[in-house]
């Protein structure tokens, strides 16, 4: 006979967890292995503090194991000069084999009633995730598109191939965009507007970012905080981060993308921000950062978000410049459910606001 059990995540417990993640999501044979230092660094080094975890075990016999999992990671929102403390639903599983046999909905909502004590608002992200989180009161905040920029024809080819072997194998997309970039020449425009590129130690002691945040969140909306601690965690000091920072001051505006450069002919558009939101300065920004893009032998860049929460101005701008992704109806449906807690609507006057984000809040690793 199987006994369960359910309790909160203990240090020692980590390691065997993000074993079990790794074989159950597919990582390692269609996306890359999550590195346990990863994990380790979404756990415990948050601006936001601790993440609150939960883990369900199993005993035959006389050995307990891990067969399910829920975390909750703080992420800190602003809403002009308000704090909120939000919280990310990660690596939430149950076993197949135990899903018939073990209540999960309960379970789950056990975890909510004490993250309820601490979270403004809770948010999840993935496929069907809308529908799986109903029951706990969450509804879909908006469904994420995927924006694309190539930089010469060859790179629809390769986005189409790179989407067929990716589906399948993780390393035969590496071998293939190797390949790629092997032989393809990508013509180097130029721009007549100058971004500053940091790398990542340089943007950590960057005077850009000391004040960003404390000028730009007042025109932000409700959105999660841009300041540089968060976005040491988030990028510049996690072990898992490749990429660049661009920045770009002038009078009375300011702004910063943050690029993926993990695949060499692939970009990703992680995060960005504009300060005050100009269409027309947003427009001239993208066309400096696609002629960085293709001067480093990128094919495409992409860049992912929730339609409903960007301003309308800026979201405009990257339909005409970047165009939706050409395979996107192939695309699983990527949903953002959330759920706001007693503190969270008291706060918001039972009105919660639209999010301004970005994918800093979808990253995979996270």
């Amino acid at each position: 006979m199987t006994t369960f059990r359910t309790r909160r995540l203990e240090p020692g417990d980590e390691m065997d967890l993000n074993t079990v993640f790794n074989r159950i999501s597919g990582y390692g044979r269609t996306k890359r292995p999550r590195p346990f230092e990863s994990m380790q660094w979404i756990y415990h080094n948050a601006p936001g503090g601790e993440a609150d975890g939960w883990v369900v075990e199993a005993k035959n016999d006389s050995t307990w194991r891990i067969i399910g999992h829920h975390a909750l990671c703080p992420v800190r929102f602003t809403l002009g000069n308000e704090e909120f403390l939000c919280a990310k639903t990660f690596n939430s599983f149950l076993l197949p084999e135990f899903r018939d046999r073990f209540l999960y909905l309960r379970f789950e909502m056990e975890c909510l009633r004490e993250a309820d004590l601490r979270f403004d608002a809770t948010f999840s992200l993935g496929q069907g995730a809308s529908r799986l989180r109903s029951a706990f009161g969450y509804t879909n905040f908006g469904n994420w598109i995927q924006f694309e920029r190539g930089f010469q024809p060859v790179h629809i080819i390769f986005r189409t191939l790179a989407y067929q072997v990716g589906r399948h194998s993780y390393p035969a997309r590496v071998r293939l965009s190797r390949a790629l970039a092997a032989i393809t020449a990508v013509p180097v425009p130029e721009h007549s507007l100058a971004l500053e590129e940091l790398s990542a130690i340089d943007a950590v002691s960057s005077t850009f970012f000391v004040n960003f945040w404390t000028e730009a969140r007042t025109g932000a909306g409700m959105a999660p905080r841009r300041d540089r601690a968060d976005l040491e965690w988030r990028f510049w000091r996690h072990p898992s981060f490749t990429g660049s920072t661009l920045t770009y001051t002038s009078a009375g505006s300011r702004a910063y993308f943050i690029v993926d450069t993990r695949d060499p002919l692939l970009y990703s558009l992680t995060d960005f921000f504009i300060a005050p939101a100009d269409a027309r300065l947003f427009a001239d920004l993208l066309d400096a950062l696609f002629a960085w893009c293709a001067q480093r032998g990128a094919l495409a860049l992409k860049f992912r978000t929730v339609a409903e929460g960007l301003p309308a101005p800026l979201l405009e701008v990257l339909f005409r410049k970047m165009k939706l992704f050409a395979l996107q109806r192939f695309v699983p449906i990527l949903e953002m459910p959330r759920r706001f807690s007693a503190s969270g609507i008291s706060r918001t006057r039972g009105i919660p606001p639209s999010w301004n984000t970005t994918e800093f809040l979808a990253v995979d690793s996270f």
